[in-house]
């Protein structure tokens, strides 16, 4: 607003806080000009709404099968984007013991920097400056690639930041094998993780 609008707008007894409203402030600003009327257009007035639980929940559905590092993400990672008890996916070194082309894990700790060289419980060992997640690790079990466990009693697994390759996504409760909670993965979503390891690749 200029000078001169302003002061036109106080001598007739106008006052900035005397505008006790949202609309108020649109009327006025609207009745004395602006400016950046010419980039902005009229004023008008919006409405916020709050988020609604159900709305929430039905963003949780749209992700369906998560979300994938590629191209899109240049030199960044998704891993930024896991939170506590989020599950994610890692690009496995192969060959390995297990036959398997990734890992699951569920977080424990979001992504950190490493401020000294660490070796963790099952031998990897990471440098200082890495970026690095902590979580607990599922197993795949059974000849069905969808099917996993978790022992509880495993200890908890690091690995790069860089090697995450899903995140956000879904492992279904299914029962208790030997005594170990087991699980599925969506077929949709272990398509989504292949996909990410052919691109990532």
């Amino acid at each position: 607003m200029n000078k001169n609008a302003l002061e036109r707008e106080q001598r007739k007894g106008i006052r900035w806080h005397k505008l006790e409203n949202a609309a108020d402030v649109v009327q006025f600003l609207t009745s004395v000009g602006c400016p950046n009327q010419d980039y902005t257009g009229k004023w008008k007035l919006e409405s916020i709404h709050p988020i609604k639980p159900q709305d929430v929940i039905a963003y949780a559905d749209e992700i369906g099968s998560g979300v994938s590092q590629g191209v899109d993400w240049g030199e960044g990672s998704v891993a930024d984007l896991i939170e506590i008890g989020d599950f994610f996916a890692v690009e496995a070194e192969v060959p390995n013991e297990f036959n398997v082309d990734f890992w699951i894990l569920q977080c424990t700790k979001p992504m950190y920097q490493l401020s000294k060289d660490h070796t963790d419980a099952y031998g990897c060992t990471f440098y200082a400056g890495d970026f690095a997640l902590k979580g607990k690790w599922y197993q795949q079990w059974g000849r069905r690639s969808t099917c996993y466990v978790r022992y509880d009693s495993s200890p908890l697994s690091v690995v790069r930041a860089l090697d995450v390759i899903h995140i956000k996504f879904a492992l279904q409760p299914t029962g208790v094998v030997g005594g170990s909670s087991s699980f599925t993965l969506k077929a949709d979503t272990l398509a989504e993780i292949t996909t990410s390891l052919r691109r990532c690749g």
